[in-house]
């Protein structure tokens, strides 16, 4: 078994302050650098937060909200206002669509879900107290509980908007979008029984794996633009990425609650084991992951370029899914036999 390493913090600072001697600090020039910055902190997180509503406004885009907060985070290496901010610039911004069609219970719970996504996304950008896999773990967990209450609030109306979508798509009558052609499958797979599948996939995990993904990309595109903007490297990158030493005993003690629960009828039990079961499936498809950057890394462009298109490929393919379940096993093969040669934090 691998020996757990603590993991340096991903989200160093990059600093925007000169440095300035202790004789210079209250001189002219110092107090109007000093007046300098902070006037640029302020204008940072004010454009930073107004995209970030926009993007939250912005169909597709709505996916990188979180990127504007975590570019702030990383630049300025102070958190806790630019979460009071965003949040308060989003909560106004749902309130004043409220008013329209207003109810009292779905609004505060649609606004515990938002705020509880920025709060995570926060503490994953800026928590030092802990392992980035554990951060993104706890708060990913947290927040998928809040959806799901979200979701299954009589007010919410996600399942009924979802089987209307599906009986669009796949009914039978002249009007639907899609004509199924196979009656069998029409008959088995109807508009409600998708929407159940639907609500037992997401009640067994899909709702972290939804969330994990969230953060993942949003913290992944804001390390990449402060990068970019700063021309200099502030993440290791996935490949030093190791997971937890314990986690394997954790899968397998959820994979055999799994197997327990379903065969005597257990079924509170049986979702918290999915859900245990998939977040640390997650972490060894990070492993795996890693281990094929790193394998990458050894090699020519030529050959990267062309691994990147074939992953690419798979993963748009009906293949994806023996792709992933791949990446996971040799995750977890990595716990016993490595594959990298040097661990770098």
């Amino acid at each position: 078994m691998l020996q757990e390493e603590e993991e340096v913090s991903s989200q160093e600072t990059v600093s925007i302050q000169e440095t300035v001697s202790p004789l210079e600090k209250n001189s002219p020039c110092a107090a109007a650098q000093e007046r300098t910055n902070k006037y640029y902190l302020l204008v940072t997180l004010l454009v930073c937060t107004a995209i970030s509503i926009i993007f939250l406004k912005t169909g597709l885009l709505s996916l990188f909200f979180l990127v504007p907060l975590g570019y702030v985070i990383i630049i300025t290496g102070s958190y806790m206002p630019i979460f009071i901010t965003a949040a308060a610039a989003n909560i106004i911004l749902l309130i004043i669509q409220s008013f329209s069609k207003f109810d009292m219970g779905s609004t505060l719970i649609e606004m515990l879900y938002l705020t509880t996504i920025l709060l995570g996304f926060t503490w994953i950008m800026g928590g030092k107290f802990m392992r980035t896999a554990y951060r993104f773990v706890i708060a990913s967990s947290i927040c998928a509980v809040v959806f799901l209450i979200f979701i299954n609030s009589p007010t919410s109306g996600f399942f009924e908007m979802f089987s209307k979508t599906i009986e669009e798509l796949f009914g039978n009558g002249a009007d639907s979008e899609v004509h199924v052609k196979n009656l069998l499958f029409a008959q088995v797979f109807t508009p409600e029984r998708l929407t159940e599948l639907a609500r037992m996939f997401l009640l067994r995990g899909g709702a972290l794996i939804s969330m994990l993904f969230l953060f993942f990309v949003n913290r992944q595109v804001a390390v990449s633009v402060v990068s970019m903007v700063k021309r200099q490297k502030i993440d290791h990158g996935l490949n030093a990425f190791y997971a937890p030493a314990n986690t394997i005993w954790v899968l397998s003690g959820a994979l055999a609650t799994i197997v327990l629960s379903g065969i005597f009828k257990m079924e509170i039990l049986e979702i918290l084991a999915w859900n245990v079961f998939v977040a640390c499936a997650v972490i060894f498809l990070a492993q795996g992951a890693a281990i094929l950057m790193y394998w990458m890394s050894l090699r020519t462009n030529a050959f990267r370029l062309i691994i990147n298109v074939l992953v690419i490929v798979v993963l748009f393919s009906p293949l994806n899914s023996f792709a992933i379940a791949a990446l996971v096993l040799l995750g977890i093969i990595d716990n016993w036999r490595p594959f990298r040669v040097v661990k770098s934090a």
